[in-house]
Order: structure tokens, then sequence, then C-alpha cells
């Protein structure tokens, strides 16, 4: 029943100016710029982005929460922390945890880090099996259920793609596994020769966006041997699932799962947020 989000990012493509013209009402422009990209205020009420997230955890059954921060974030624990004080966080208890940004760089070490810090900061954690996901995606209730109530050790979802444009699943890693339904590669970003092997060769092209399933004393040591990311100069936790993978074909279960998942990436994504969470959440 336990959860850690992962919202500690630079939020950078989020700082990038729009793509073309827009009606986007100015505040949330300004809010873009300015707040991590979870805390932006969205839907009827203009709650930070990320309570629909915890929400929605919360109704699957989830009762902890560890959210891993920024060191510079002066925003987001202040506002959990009186969500929690007024008893109306859920039934959630949240945690913080901080993603020190090592002397030598700007930029936190990437989501393979952040894991490894956060279950350094809270030990009881390292005996434990929990969620762990995105901060800037809206998973339903269906998406923890799934994960919580799997039998599996280790596990992660398996995302349909119908609904999505070829560019955005070669954004994406895909998820190759065997006839058991068991992780054997993520194919992270596939390059046109990759691409045509996927599509000539799997029937259902499935994603991953990020929420797995983890038993914390299997983690470790694959977060504390995943390498930096060539070109990113970070550890990222595709890296390390892929590893995993590769080193145990029968160490992660996959879990195919239909729904279409709205990200907040960039400006771009806020005005179609804005009109799910308007239409779906109300006066939440």
């Amino acid at each position: 029943m336990k959860l850690l989000i992962l919202a500690g990012g630079m939020s950078s493509r989020m700082k990038k100016a729009l793509d073309a013209d827009t009606s986007l009402d100015p505040k949330l422009v300004e809010q873009a710029n300015t707040l991590p990209k979870c805390m932006i205020g969205l839907g009827k009420n203009g709650r930070p982005f990320l309570d629909y997230v915890l929400y929605n955890a919360s109704q699957a059954g989830i009762k902890e929460v560890i959210l891993v921060l920024n060191p510079k974030d002066t925003v987001t624990q202040p506002h959990y922390e009186s969500l929690m004080s007024g008893k109306k966080s859920w039934g959630l208890t949240i945690l913080f945890a901080r993603q020190h940004i090592p002397e030598n760089r700007e930029k936190p070490l990437g989501t393979s880090d952040a894991i490894e810090q956060a279950l350094a900061q809270f030990p009881s954690w390292q005996s434990s099996r929990f969620i762990a996901c995105n901060g800037d995606n809206l998973y339903p209730t269906k998406a923890f259920k799934l994960l919580l109530e799997d039998t599996h050790s280790n596990a992660m979802l398996d995302w349909d793609t119908e609904g999505y444009t070829v560019e955005r699943v070669r954004n994406c890693a895909i998820i190759k596994k065997d006839t058991e339904g068991f992780l054997l590669d993520l194919l992270e970003k596939p390059n046109d020769t990759e691409w045509e092997e996927i599509v000539r060769t799997m029937p259902r092209i499935g994603i991953s966006w990020n929420i797995f399933a983890f038993t914390a004393s299997k983690l470790i040591p694959f977060l504390e041997k995943t390498p930096l990311h060539p070109t990113r100069n970070e550890k990222e936790i595709p890296v390390t699932v892929r590893l995993w993978a590769q080193e145990d074909p029968k160490g992660i279960f996959t879990i195919p799962i239909s729904d279409v998942l709205p990200d907040l990436t960039s400006k771009n994504d806020i005005a179609d947020i804005q009109t799910i969470l308007e239409k779906e959440y109300g006066d939440f």
C-alpha cells in the first residue's frame, strides 16, 4: 500500500515556450514557468495537478506516499503538510524525500538516483513492496489497483498504443516480453530499423509510462549498478529495468492496460489536461 512519486525533475521541457499562439490563461503560463510542473493549478478549482494523481492512488487503496522533490522546491511540501494537518489528504500519509544534486552538476542525476536516494532516506521502505511512478502523468485508479493486486513481486504496466500517433509511441519505451508476459527488454525511442522490426514482429505494441511495482530488496542492487545514460548523463529507471530484465528474464511481469494516459510534459499539454480534469473531476 505504498507509493513513491518522482516529482523532483527540473521540468525543462515545461519551461520552454509554446509551439504556437494560444489562448492559454497567462496565469497558467506563469505557473508553468515558475512552479514544479506537478504543482500547476488545474481543473475546475485550480488544484495542483499532483492532487489528482494522489486522489486516484488513494481510491485504489494506497495509504503511504513518498514524494521525491527537488531540494530547491519550496512549494510542494508545505501544500501537502497543510492538507494532512487539515485531514484533507484523502487518508494518505505523505512523506518527503529530497533528491540532492551532486556538487559537480546543475541537474538531478535521474529517476533511478531519485528512487535510490528516497530509499536511503526512508530505510523502512527497503524491506517493502511499493509502486513507483512519475508525478506528471494522470494515472487512473485502475492502474494503481492492477499493481497493488498483482501477485508478482515486481511488475509494470504495459500500455496499449491505440489512439497515439506513431511519433508519440516512438518517443516512449517499447515493451518486449515473452509468451508468459515477463519483460525481456525495453526499447527506448527506437530508430527506423528497430521500429520496422517492431511493427513487423509485434502484433500488439505496448509502451511503458514509468509505473512499476518493486520489491525494494530486489530493486536496490540494480539501482546501484545502473550506468549513466550516454546522452542525458543521468541514471534513468528504464535503463535500470532493462538491465534487470536482461539479467533476470522472469524478474518483472508486465500487465496490459488499455487506458489512454494524459501526461503533463510541456505547456502544449496544459489545455488538454485542463479539459480532462474539468470534465472528469468537476468540483473535486
